[in-house]
């Protein structure tokens, strides 16, 4: 009883999932080597139904003739397949391997399995080789198949296990036909280490069956043959289960087994690995054996016996595989522009395709590059002129007419811009323009779309610089307060104003957020004038805007105008008080008003300089307008919108002040005596008005001449910008005013100074109504300071004299 053929493939099968090998060709040949071959690819479809183990198939060739080993050669090559088991006989082999030989397919690249079927020897190389089938010498042959294993049955084991049916020691069993070998022809008999441990534990097997039919259960051999007999030897033989020459026997593989350990297969016996590793005539060495434990080695296993390099170390039993050389089951990668396929090998990517060495797949070109032949490793670039914008492409699009790319790669193409044009495909730039023209649009495809840039004069086409402007036939620097881009037109800055019929002719508008420059003409909440200067007839500037007058708006003037002529003789009495020794409550309260109201008057003042105040101050300024006497910042604007009417008005308010208390003063003589006026203190009360109005009068009195120059070249007056000093026919009154004005604040101040001579005489003189007029000059200091008052009288006039002395700087003023 032999073991079945299929064994033979089972030491290849564990073997190669020993190493890791997954991708595998198998190749039979005559029709006895089939169940083999199936066996092995039932081993296989185990593992992948289970999913313990990857594997895949990539040839399952038979072999009959020459034609099929150079055919099956081809396809080895062809796949790539680098692991290979060959279920053929020796001569069938050799073909094959001669084959390989010519396609310089050789080992360690190459693996060869055998499960070996006919006589694979010593000396196999030597007897097929230089045949019709195969032409190779039997060196060619050797150097193919150095390394190559062969799986096949055992010889005779030689241990200290008994045999399961005869009783008797494999090693006694071993001795014995080793002896009776030497003395069987002298020496020169023939005999089969292999083959005969199977026929005695066969000839065993089939005695052990018969004794147990014909003597234990006593049936007479008249019985053999019959059909009673056959299914009783069947069922006896299903228990058969022992320890034979050559390993552990058991008849039928799909029976469980009845013994512990069980025996797996029919005939689980020894199975001996060789390999070739010798010359000619000595090829052969024992490798391993298979047992149902395993393999066990017996010495190193050499991938190549031409490369000593090429070994895994298993002399000790076990394969030690950390440091060993394993061949791979494929090519380390395919070369730059191919990729492996199972089928057919490394094969070359199609056009619009690429790889680089090592990618799986042909990945398309990206988009903006091609690939037109096959095998490519990168895409080639799209030049500059030339697009593409889909992916795997075989080729570029050239660039239109009017559209450029001027980048390799590109994936569209842009549109020549504005001032250049494209007259041919595939630009990698267009055409510019002729100087100082340009098209009215992207995209142009000739040159006659370049108009003029600039502007057409007397048939030449002027193109001005930025910050330049064009006027007749010129290019002018831009002006302050616009923004120039060349052309005839200008954007104003915010803070200046022009005139939509000159819109080069530039005013400084003061407060500048009267002026919100873009477009000529255009004002901040509804004002107008040149430049900015009022709110229209009706109106009055409030809240950042101008809004309608009201009936009340007038009454508040005659009522504030009344309150003041109520107020005059009211502060008459209160200032001329009876004085005691002691400052009184309302000496101090007086004293300090005065102050508080000039040093409001000189903030207001300092609001005058052109400087553009941060917005955190410029709200104080606004609200000291009011103590500098600023009209139009409280809506006089709804009495008069006349600016001359508004400055004469407000020049006139202290000599009417002054000639209303004279007045009274004649009116008083009619009152009881304690309420007339006394010349002595009309005088002080006179002097004590224009005392504390000298500082906003010394103002009034020279705003006229506070000018300030426009980038125009016109000098207009800080508080009514729309006013152009010594040109504008309103500044003559006013200035006229003023200067009178200010005549009236000079010689007051003469006759301040000399009262203040003469003081110290007149009160040594004791003349009490001198005295009594001057109070308001020298009553609040002491008698050596008398003329302090007099001293610090001119400082408001000096304010504004710095204002008129430099009206365009404001780090002078």
């Amino acid at each position: 009883m032999t073991p079945s053929d299929r064994f033979k493939v089972t030491a290849v099968y564990e073997v190669m999932k020993m190493f890791s090998f997954h991708r595998v060709g198998v190749m039979d040949g005559p029709f006895y080597t089939a169940g083999a071959k199936n066996f092995f690819l039932e081993l296989i479809q185990r593992d992948l139904d289970a999913g313990t183990y990857g594997w895949t198939v990539l040839l399952d060739r038979t072999v009959g003739s020459l034609a099929d080993a150079i055919s099956v050669a081809d396809e080895v090559l062809a796949r790539d397949s680098r692991i290979n088991l060959m279920v053929l006989p020796e001569y069938m082999g050799m073909w094959v391997l001669c084959q390989f030989f010519l396609r310089d397919m050789l080992p360690p690249d190459y693996v060869w399995f055998v499960a070996a079927f006919g006589n694979w020897v010593n000396g196999v190389t030597a007897v097929v080789a230089e045949t019709t089938e195969c032409p190779c010498t039997a060196t060619q042959l050797a150097r193919v198949a150095g390394g190559l294993m062969i799986s096949g049955r055992s010889p005779i084991q030689s241990t200290n296990d008994l045999h399961g049916l005869s009783g008797t020691r494999l090693s006694e069993i071993s001795n014995y036909y080793n002896t009776a070998c030497q003395q069987f022809g002298n020496g020169q008999g023939a005999c089969d280490y292999v083959w005969t441990g199977y026929f005695y534990d066969g000839l065993w097997h089939l005695v052990s069956l018969l004794h147990t039919y014909l003597i234990e259960q006593n049936h007479s051999a008249a019985e053999l043959g019959t059909a009673s007999s056959r299914s009783a030897l069947y069922e006896l033989s299903l228990q058969q289960d022992y320890v034979g020459l050559t390993g552990r026997v058991r008849q039928f593989n799909s029976i469980e087994p009845t013994t512990v350990p069980p025996s797996d297969g029919d005939r689980d016996g020894v199975q001996l690995i060789r390999q070739i590793t010798g010359g000619t005539g000595n090829e052969f060495s024992e490798l391993a054996y298979r047992t149902g434990d395993g393999v066990w080695w017996l010495r190193d296993l050499q991938w190549s016996p031409f490369d000593n390099s090429k070994v895994v170390a298993c002399s000790t039993g076990v394969c030690s595989l950390g440091d060993a050389f394993v061949p791979t089951d494929r090519i380390n990668q395919c070369p730059a522009g191919s990729v492996f396929s199972v089928q057919l090998g490394c094969v070359d990517c199609g056009v619009g395709r690429y790889a680089t060495a090592g990618m799986t797949e042909c990945d398309p070109c990206d988009v903006g590059t091609f690939a037109n032949q096959t095998g490519r490793a990168s895409c080639h670039p799209c030049t500059a002129g030339s697009f593409n914008n889909v992916l795997g492409a075989e080729g570029c699009e050239l660039c239109g007419q009017g559209f450029f790319a001027n980048e390799t790669e590109a994936t569209d193409c842009a549109k020549c811009p504005i001032g250049q044009y494209g007259p041919q495909k595939g630009l990698a730039e267009c055409f510019e323009c002729p100087p100082g023209r340009t098209t009215g649009f992207s995209g142009a495809v000739d040159q006659e779309a370049c108009q003029c840039q600039g502007e057409l004069y007397q048939g030449r086409c002027i193109t001005c610089a930025f910050n330049t402007r064009y006027e007749a036939g010129q290019c002018l620097p831009c002006s302050e307060g616009l923004r120039c881009d060349g052309s005839s037109t200008a954007e104003v800055d915010p803070g200046y104003y022009t005139d939509p019929s000159a819109p080069f002719d530039v005013y400084k508008c003061l407060p500048q957020e009267f002026c919100v420059g873009g477009s000529p003409g255009a004002c901040a909440g509804g004002r107008e004038g040149i430049p900015c200067t009022q709110c229209p007839e009706g109106q009055a500037w409030a809240a950042g805007a101008c809004e309608d007058c009201t009936p009340l708006s007038l009454a508040g003037w005659l009522t504030a105008g009344l309150a003041g002529a109520l107020a005059i003789p009211a502060l008459y009495y209160m200032m001329n008080m009876k004085q005691t020794a002691k400052a009184t409550t309302m000496l101090a309260t007086s004293c300090a008003l005065a102050m508080t109201i000039s040093m409001l008057q000189n903030v207001g003042i300092v609001g005058y300089i052109s400087f553009s105040w941060p917005s955190e101050l410029q709200w104080m300024f606004d609200l000291m307008s009011l103590f500098t006497l600023d009209l139009q910042a409280v809506g006089f604007d709804c009495v008069s919108s006349s600016p001359v009417a508004s400055y004469h008005m407000t020049a006139a308010m202290l000599p009417c002040a002054l000639l209303w208390l004279i007045v009274c003063s004649l009116l008083s003589k009619v009152l009881p005596t304690q309420w007339q006026f006394e010349s002595a203190k009309v005088v002080s009360t006179l002097g004590q008005f224009v005392q504390v109005s000298f500082t906003i009068y010394s103002k009034v009195a020279l705003s006229p001449m506070m000018c300030y120059t426009h980038p125009n070249g016109k000098s207009g007056m800080l508080e009514h910008n729309g006013i152009f000093c010594f040109e504008s026919a309103e500044h003559t009154p006013m200035f006229l005013a003023g200067l009178g004005l200010l005549c009236g604040m000079v010689g007051f101040y003469a006759l301040a100074i000399w009262a203040t001579i003469v003081a110290p005489s007149k009160a040594s003189g004791g003349n009490i109504w001198f005295l009594t007029a001057t109070k308001f000059l020298l009553f609040r200091f002491r008698s050596d300071y008398w003329w302090f008052g007099t001293f610090m009288l001119p400082r408001g006039l000096m304010l504004s004299l710095s204002i008129v002395a430099a009206g365009d700087s404001p780090y002078v003023q």
